[in-house]
């Protein structure tokens, strides 16, 4: 019986990565060796966009943004699934009512396409209807679309089984039926000191730093993930302390 290994992250947000994080994630990788590496969007945080952004953020503008998402696709990933902060930059392409960010923001969509293409990265688009999965099989790869309570079974309940990012905060839903299934909320790459959007945020208080990795059986589609989180300032894993 063979199978693959793969590995998830989620949720960098462009400048407000967490170097620490991100570092631990390379050293995994290259001990882990995947066969399929995905990163499930907000690979920008594009906070300058936001329809509510104040005259501080828009100042700041993006392209430090921009070019540390860049610099994170440098890890080396097969799959992206854009997510939400991504859909800002393509939404303000094709209707900001400043020509001049309309007009820069089509060339940082042109390049961001370039970019999947000589990376040979096979992506999708933050929509609702859309979604990603490996040449075997296995879990539907999503960003994420629902908060709440319970995310992981709320993503179940609408996609199936799947792995998702959007809401910083590890989780797990197990289906208790004959086909089973099985649904899983990533952790964040990013750091979440520098978010302070959200500091009045109840859900914040569940965010985690981490990842995730799992199998795949090449013959079957089954599969198995486990989360790696930071706690207590160490990266714990199925398999100790990384």
């Amino acid at each position: 019986m063979a199978f693959k290994k793969f590995l998830v992250c989620a949720d960098n947000h462009g400048h407000l990565v967490n170097t620490e994080c991100m570092n631990k994630f390379i050293e995994f990788k290259a001990n882990w060796k995947p066969d399929y590496s995905i990163c499930l969007g907000d690979i920008w945080d594009m906070n300058g966009l936001r329809k509510s952004a104040n005259d501080e953020e828009k100042r700041e503008g993006i392209s430090k943004d921009f070019q540390a998402g860049i610099e994170f696709l440098d890890i080396g990933f097969d799959v992206v699934t854009l997510g939400n902060h991504d859909a800002r930059l393509y939404e303000a392409a094709e209707g900001a009512p400043n020509g001049i960010l309309r007009e820069s923001c089509k060339e940082l969509v042109r390049c961001v396409t370039e970019e999947f293409a000589a990376r040979k990265i096979q992506w999708i688009p933050y929509n609702v209807n859309a979604y990603l999965q490996l040449p075997e099989g296995g879990p539907k790869l999503i960003h994420g679309f629902l908060a709440g309570q319970n995310p992981a079974k709320a993503h179940f309940e609408r996609f199936g089984s799947c792995l998702f990012g959007h809401v910083h905060a590890p989780s797990s839903y197990i289906a208790k039926h004959i086909d089973q299934g099985q649904a899983y909320a990533l952790g964040c790459m990013a750091d979440i000191d520098s978010m302070t959007y959200a500091e009045r945020y109840p859900n914040r208080l569940g965010w985690r730093n981490g990842w995730g990795f799992g199998i795949i059986n090449e013959k079957t589609g089954k599969w198995s993930f486990w989360h790696v989180n930071k706690e207590d300032g160490h990266y714990i894993s199925p398999m100790g302390v990384l």
